[in-house]
């Protein structure tokens, strides 16, 4: 059957040379769909998408066990996520936030014990409290550089824990906006 072949094709070029030709012809055609870029270099933030925010949290109202506040935050603050989330088999609302510094920093609001927050993984260690909008915030220390710190404040009926990549100036602006925050109604009906 290789003697059927020209000499050209008897060996594993054939194939790489096959191989070559699928990867130019899917390129030329890739190219042309325009969904694709190539950019070389460092990457530049883009713009951040921006979450409503309202809207979630008057649902979450509606669904959760306990009273869902909306943080007042500085205007330069953005919201760029919005989830439900189970802590210690406790329902819980999330939100992140991208500081006017362009870090990020996370509520998180649950009805869970206050023992059970920060969650035991990854392990931190706990280094001392802050007093902030009233509330004594536990803070929790990541064990290692990849670990985010935690500040967790008991607030009566719910508790909250604030954790992010931001300093501690901005953790301070979302525990007070936090802790002086209204509960959102849920919506009539």
């Amino acid at each position: 059957m290789s003697s059927d072949k020209p000499r050209i094709l008897q060996d594993g070029r054939d194939m790489v040379l096959s191989l070559v030709a699928m990867a130019v012809l899917m390129l030329v055609f890739v190219g042309f769909t325009g969904l694709c870029s190539f950019n070389p270099g460092r990457p530049e933030n883009g713009p951040v998408h921006e979450v409503d925010a309202e809207t979630f949290l008057r649902q979450e109202a509606s669904r959760v066990p306990f009273p869902v506040r909306a943080p007042e935050l500085p205007a330069d603050w953005t919201v760029n996520s919005a989830r439900a989330g189970v802590v210690a088999g406790h329902q819980a609302t999330i939100l992140g936030y991208v500081t006017g510094a362009g870090d990020y920093v996370q509520l998180l609001q649950t009805d869970a014990p206050a023992d059970a927050l920060p969650e035991p993984e990854p392990p931190r260690i706990g280094s001392g409290e802050r007093k902030a909008g009233g509330l004594s915030w536990r803070v929790a220390e990541g064990a290692d550089a990849d670990t985010r710190t935690t500040w967790t404040a008991d607030a009566g009926e719910l508790r909250l824990e604030i954790q992010g990549s931001a300093a501690e100036a901005e953790y301070r602006t979302l525990a007070e906006a936090a802790a002086a925050a209204q509960p959102v109604a849920a919506p009539a009906g």
